[in-house]
């Protein structure tokens, strides 16, 4: 495990400084319109910076003990893990037709309902109510725009 455990915190480590870089190169002080179009960028990834460093520290100082040879993920781990991460992938596999508002809502049923067994009413509330609270949030409030799918964009702008 503490192999996994330090492989991860360098991957994270070589991400999260490859972003703080990137995030360098824009303007993180406030600005007369607000936090420049860096602040955000370099908060975060110093901040998975941060965070990376200390899982990796740990991971060094894990006694061998500790480690006692047990696999990563373990065998019955496996099935919840692809529960969530297929339907993911298949999600952003078509998000040039179903978008990010349609692909996350219906994400978010399929979850709700088949990995929460929640009713109905929570399903529908969820996979409606979500999508719909970022599309204000990110459309309206910020003044950016998601890429919405040609499904979406058929129903919003070819009428």
């Amino acid at each position: 495990m503490r192999r996994a455990e330090t492989l991860i915190a360098l991957g994270l480590t070589v991400g999260a400084a490859m972003l703080l870089r990137e995030a360098l190169r824009l303007p993180i002080a406030w600005t007369s319109v607000g936090p420049g179009a860096g602040f955000f960028p370099f908060w975060l990834a110093l901040g998975v910076t941060i965070c990376a460093v200390i899982i990796l520290l740990q991971s060094f100082r894990a006694p061998a003990a500790a480690v006692g040879g047990r696999p990563f993920i373990p065998a019955g781990a496996w099935k919840p893990l692809l529960i969530v991460f297929l339907p993911m992938a298949a999600v952003v596999a078509v998000i040039d037709y179903l978008g990010i508002y349609l692909g996350g809502a219906l994400y978010l049923a399929g979850y709700t309902w088949l990995v929460g067994r929640h009713r109905w009413t929570t399903v529908v509330l969820v996979s409606v109510l979500v999508p719909l609270a970022l599309f204000f949030i990110f459309e309206k409030w910020f003044l950016l725009s998601l890429p919405k799918g040609s499904i979406l964009e058929y129903l919003l702008y070819e009428r």
